[in-house]
């Protein structure tokens, strides 16, 4: 027979436990151990970035609602601001046209005036001229 069961193959039977037990307690157990750490690791590193991703998906709503308002406030000031110039702008044409009139009054009352001066000055003029043509046109020179 090709197996005989004496005190050699006891022997290996308790030498193949012995072996396992050691090879169980000085290198499987310890890097079971060394891996279930590290899964737990790798565990709590995943749940911390779904945290963050969370937290910073919260932040960008913050940050849009924030640029949000800011962009409506921005626009608010804006519309106001335009409005304020358009007002300031017309108030300026108001007052450049009032003044331009009023320079062109002044200037009407002006003319007017000089016209009139001159008018005056040409009256004499006028008559003298008036009576010499007469009287060279008459031979008679008029007494006044």
């Amino acid at each position: 027979m090709l197996l005989s069961i004496d005190g050699t193959f006891l022997v290996q039977i308790l030498n193949f436990i012995l072996f396992w037990v050691l090879l169980n307690y000085l290198f499987i157990a310890p890097t079971r151990r060394a891996i279930e750490e590290r899964q737990a690791f790798v565990k709590r590193l995943y749940h911390e970035g779904d945290e963050m991703a969370a937290k910073a998906s919260s932040l960008q709503s913050q940050a849009d609602a924030i640029l949000a308002d800011a962009r409506r406030r921005t626009d608010e000031a804006m519309r106001v601001a335009a409005g304020q110039a358009s007002d300031e702008a017309h108030r300026i044409e108001r007052k450049a046209s009032e003044e331009a009139a009023a320079t062109v009054q002044l200037a009407h009352a002006t003319v007017a005036t000089e016209r009139t001066q001159a008018l005056e000055k040409q009256q004499g003029f006028v008559k003298e001229l008036a009576e010499a043509m007469v009287s060279r046109a008459t031979g008679f020179e008029q007494v006044a």
